[in-house]
């Protein structure tokens, strides 16, 4: 793709009080190694800008979608709608959960965005990602962009584990994931690969996840044919410290006959570099992360669904020219945690 012009940033001080709390705890977050970045607080502005529109979350109220301009720095970002309360991705899309008439066309403001309270929650929505094969990724995740103080290479505050834009924050992978492949991954911010779960993926001499196999999952699968739409339940429970025990995920298609769905968990433990991953990430689960939904594809994504050392993932080949062009999320709910109660079928 052609290479967009540089975005002129207009950078300021901002003084309202609001924008002060989010500030401070911008601090604290960096001191907790949260977040990272040096810069102070500020307001970026960028050409073309997009405010999409909103949706509702039962539980939680209404919030703004603010779409992305760069997808990485120098490449435009794809579009994103919302069709009826569908959110609808297309191709380099990525668009950002943020607090009610909040988005400006042309503007990003970090403290806009919404700090969802998921801690000790559950969050439920549907995908439908039918025809996304191998090499696509429809991935609904969070990271700490309401509390990121760098503006970031792609100038809107856009900040996760793999330093996409040049910042680095906590990330929470609620899905990445085709017909062929689900993997939910907790991550610090320094730890781009994190601990995961669900199914496919790897390379020579590594496997990826493996909860579940093809036949459990995929196209025409016994428990959740992914020709179809799927059912989400993502969830954060606690211990009686308040502290995150596990990240839960529930795959369903109630509407279907037999085996009709999928669980997993991941973070009983997670040590990074010497640090308590789950400490940190129970910290930018209180603090309030931003969910984040974006598409995108490429020829060399065998680490999302490749068939690894062991052949038993989903995808011999990756082809990005074959995915369509969007994808779909919607009905969300945010709820009390519950852990599933299903096993592999």
């Amino acid at each position: 793709s052609s290479v967009a012009p540089p975005v002129h940033l207009r950078t300021h001080t901002i003084e309202q009080p609001e924008v002060m709390a989010s500030s401070l705890q911008a601090l604290t977050l960096l001191g907790l190694g949260l977040v990272s970045s040096a810069e102070n607080v500020t307001a970026a502005s960028s050409e073309g800008a997009t405010c999409p529109g909103s949706i509702e979350i039962e539980g939680y109220g209404t919030v703004a979608l603010t779409n992305a301009y760069w997808n990485v720095p120098g490449e435009r970002a794809g579009d994103v709608e919302v069709i009826n309360g569908t959110v609808v991705p297309y191709i380099k899309g990525r668009t950002y959960f943020s607090v009610p008439k909040s988005c400006s066309q042309g503007d990003y403001h970090s403290q806009n965005y919404t700090g969802l309270p998921l801690l000790g929650k559950r969050l439920r929505y549907t995908t439908d990602m039918s025809g996304a094969g191998c090499g696509c990724n429809a991935a609904l995740y969070l990271t700490s962009m309401r509390q990121s103080p760098g503006v970031s290479q792609c100038s809107d505050y856009y900040c996760d584990a793999n330093n996409v834009c040049g910042e680095r924050c906590a990330e929470i992978d609620l899905q990445e994931a085709n017909m062929y492949a689900w993997h939910s991954t907790l991550h610090l911010l320094d730890d781009g690969s994190g601990i995961g779960a669900g199914y496919g993926g790897g390379g020579a001499g590594w496997n990826n996840n493996r909860d579940w196999t093809r036949e459990d999952y995929g196209p025409g699968a016994r428990c959740i044919d992914t020709n179809q739409p799927v059912q989400v339940e993502i969830g954060f429970p606690v211990d009686g410290n308040g502290r995150l025990t596990a990240m839960t995920t529930r795959l369903t298609q109630p509407w279907r006959i037999g085996c009709t769905e999928l669980c997993t968990e991941v973070g009983f433990s997670y040590w990074f570099n010497g640090r308590d991953g789950i400490a940190e990430l129970t910290a930018a689960l209180a603090a309030g992360m931003t969910p984040i939904v974006s598409y995108w594809s490429h020829d060399n994504m065998l680490w999302l669904d490749g068939k690894g050392a062991d052949g038993l993932g989903g995808c011999e080949r990756d082809d990005a020219s074959a995915c369509p062009s969007s994808v779909k999320f919607y009905d969300f709910l945010l709820g009390e945690p519950r852990r599933p109660s299903c096993l592999r079928c």
